[in-house]
């Protein structure tokens, strides 16, 4: 199988981008900018997230903040870099958006009737306060210029402690990934938005928290197909406003899109953690629940898609979406025929977690390897919970079902260990396309510019529905 290989289209007509987010979009098309986006995530934006989520829980105590940043409070008199001041910004942030988030849900999953336009001025005001709260990071540059701040709240978990956890599953993957059962989702009225209806979808999660989804429905069609997309790691698009959609072109071609938050992001971000910071603080443990659940959730959005319109569903997303849609694909054969995806995107996936997530760039700039190791974790260690963290054995679909969008670039999860999944699955070569001079977070900008893999999908969703 050799992969499609594409180089960026002209933005179709009506493609409803505006022209300079269309051309900034083509200019960061090259590998260097994935190699600098690594860096600046990296050095820059997980350290002021760690101090974000720091000043989040300190309620106000300095000594509180830096325990919290695992790093010892300045001497009296020492430069303190504008901490006080940038605590109390964090917090006042965080109420008014506590405060815009119950006004929110009091108006959308409230008992009464609501406009659909008093909904969208809620919505704004609920999105400008997310987005302000988020901003507040960056109110400790100068700290992390000075002091140069951790990327993460590292709690490795031990060998022991995942066996403890874990291993029930581990010993019958077959079994790993259940459906589950009755999830009683529930959805909210409707705003207008720009892409269509915008409704919203929530129903208590095996976490112990609430399981969030954001709906886009085009309008004036009845049974549209729909599509599940799970998104990446720390990106959390509920809590930012008018942010590129890779997947907006698919609502135009008349399919509703599902944007569930995954586990400990967003909404459901843990006290204490900045959004997905867990997945990577806590070691293969943080990938294996988030995984377990995350899967499960999934099984619950499928189904609640199926009741609601007889179009066919799709599932897919992008990097560690992708991951655990891959998951999906594989753990489906067991799951009921309502639970069961018709077709898949994935995009920057990969089908050697052991290559991504112990040996890829994203652990190597994290130097994660010798905190793991230092918790008693090497390769061969990892292994045998690979059973819980890649797909085994053949998807629920057929090949001509399932697309791959890959970076040749890519660095965090390398081309090749997607390509050798596909392989393994035996995708026609047309459903495989590879962006030369894309890497993992060009990728979805190259969407914006080329939205091919969103319209190939589109034909074949409509098409499952003759």
């Amino acid at each position: 199988m050799t992969p499609r290989d594409a180089e960026p289209l002209t933005l179709p007509a009506g493609a409803g981008v505006s022209a300079w987010r269309a051309l900034a979009a083509r200019g960061m098309l090259w590998p260097w900018m994935d190699s600098l986006a690594l860096r600046l995530i990296v050095g820059l934006h997980l350290p002021l997230s760690r101090a974000w989520a720091a000043a989040l829980a300190s309620e106000g105590d300095p000594a509180a903040f830096w325990e919290g940043l695992g790093q010892a409070a300045p001497e009296a008199g020492a430069a303190r870099d504008g901490v006080g001041s940038a605590i109390v910004a964090v917090l006042r942030r965080a109420a008014a958006y506590r405060e815009a988030e119950a006004a929110w849900q009091a108006a959308f999953f409230g008992p009464h009737r609501v406009a659909p336009g008093h909904l969208a001025a809620v919505q704004a005001r609920r999105v400008a306060a997310a987005e302000a709260l988020m901003l507040t990071r960056g109110r400790f540059l100068r700290l992390h210029l000075r002091r140069r701040l951790p990327p993460l709240r590292w709690q490795i978990a031990t060998p022991e402690e995942v066996e403890a956890c874990q291993g029930r599953r581990l010993a019958d993957p077959g079994r790993a990934f259940p459906a589950l059962a009755a999830a009683e989702v529930i959805q909210s009225q409707a705003s207008e938005g720009r892409r269509g209806d915008l409704s919203w979808l929530r129903f208590p999660a095996p976490l112990g928290d609430t399981a969030w989804a954001r709906v886009t429905t085009p309008g004036g069609i009845a049974d549209p197909p729909t599509l599940i997309f799970l998104h990446g790691i720390t990106i959390e698009t509920e809590m930012w406003r008018d942010t590129l959609d890779p997947v907006a072109p698919l609502t135009r071609e008349g399919i509703r899109v599902i944007r569930p938050e995954g586990p400990w992001h967003g909404r459901r971000r843990l006290p204490g953690f900045y959004g997905g910071e867990p997945v990577l603080g806590r070691g293969p443990l943080g990938l294996l629940e988030l995984f377990q659940n995350w899967v499960a959730e999934t099984s619950a959005w499928i189904a609640w898609a199926r009741r609601t319109s007889r179009g066919p569903v799709a599932v897919g997303g992008i990097s560690l979406g992708a991951l655990t849609s891959q998951l999906v694909l594989t753990a489906a054969r067991s799951w009921p025929e309502a639970q069961r995806p018709d077709a898949a995107l994935l995009m920057a996936g990969s089908g050697d977690l052991l290559a991504t997530g112990y040996e890829g760039a994203l652990p190597a700039a994290l130097d994660l390897r010798p905190r793991l190791a230092e918790a008693g974790w090497d390769a061969a260690g990892i292994a045998p919970w690979l059973d819980l963290l890649e797909p085994r054995g053949r998807p629920l679909l057929a090949p001509e079902r399932i697309f791959m969008l890959i970076g040749q670039a890519d660095e965090v999860a390398p081309a090749e260990t997607a390509l050798a999944l596909a392989r393994r699955w035996a995708l026609p070569e047309a459903n495989v396309l590879l962006r030369r001079h894309q890497g993992h977070f060009t990728l979805d900008l190259g969407v914006t510019t080329d939205p091919e893999p969103l319209l190939a999908l589109a034909r074949l969703l409509k098409g499952l529905e003759c």
